[in-house]
C-alpha cells in the first residue's frame, strides 16, 4: 500500500500523464473538425460514432502515459534506452496519423502510418514484455484500439 501511495506522490508520473494526454490534445487540436470529413467519408458497418474516439484517446493517453512513468523507472539503462526509443518511435507515429488522415484527409498515407505505428508498438511490447510488465499490461488496451483502428483505415481506404 505504501509503495503504491509513494508512486502516486511521484512528481514525475503527473508530469509523465500530463505531458501524453497534452500531445494527445495538441494533436487533436491540429487535426481541425475531424467529425466532418469521418462523416464525408464511406465508412464501414463496424466504424463507431465520431465522439466515441475523444474519451476513448483521453483514457488510453493517461494509461499511456503511466506506461512511460513505469519506462522511465526500468532499472537497466540499456533495456530503458531501448524502450524509450521505441516509445518515441511509436508515439510520433500515432500523433502524426491524425494529422496525415484528417487534415490531408489521405487514407493511403494514413494507412501506412498506422501499419509503421503497429510494428513499433508490437515491438515495444514484445520489449516490454521481456523488461516491464507492469508497462506492457498498461499498453495492451492502447495496442487492441491501434489494431481496431487500423482495421477501420484499412476499410476505410477500400471503401472511399
Amino acid at each position: 500500500m505504501t509503495y503504491t501511495m509513494n508512486r502516486l506522490k511521484d512528481y514525475r508520473l503527473w508530469v509523465c500523464i500530463i505531458g501524453i494526454v497534452a500531445l494527445g490534445f495538441l494533436s487533436g487540436i491540429l487535426s481541425g473538425n475531424p467529425g466532418s470529413y469521418y462523416y464525408s467519408l464511406q465508412l464501414p458497418a463496424f466504424a463507431p460514432p465520431s465522439w466515441i474516439f475523444g474519451p476513448m484517446w483521453t483514457v488510453l493517453y493517461v494509461l499511456i502515459g503511466i506506461s512511460l512513468y513505469f519506462i522511465l523507472n526500468t532499472q537497466n539503462q540499456k533495456h530503458r534506452t531501448r524502450l524509450l526509443w521505441l516509445f518515441t518511435i511509436q508515439l510520433i507515429f500515432n500523433l502524426l496519423w491524425s494529422a496525415i488522415f484528417f487534415n490531408l484527409e489521405n487514407t493511403l498515407i494514413s494507412a501506412i502510418d498506422i501499419t509503421l505505428l503497429m510494428i513499433f508498438l508490437t515491438a515495444l511490447l514484445y520489449h516490454l514484455w521481456l523488461h516491464n510488465r507492469a508497462a506492457m499490461w498498461l499498453t495492451i488496451p492502447y495496442y487492441l484500439w491501434v489494431f481496431f483502428a487500423s482495421i477501420l483505415n484499412y476499410a476505410i481506404f477500400i471503401l472511399n
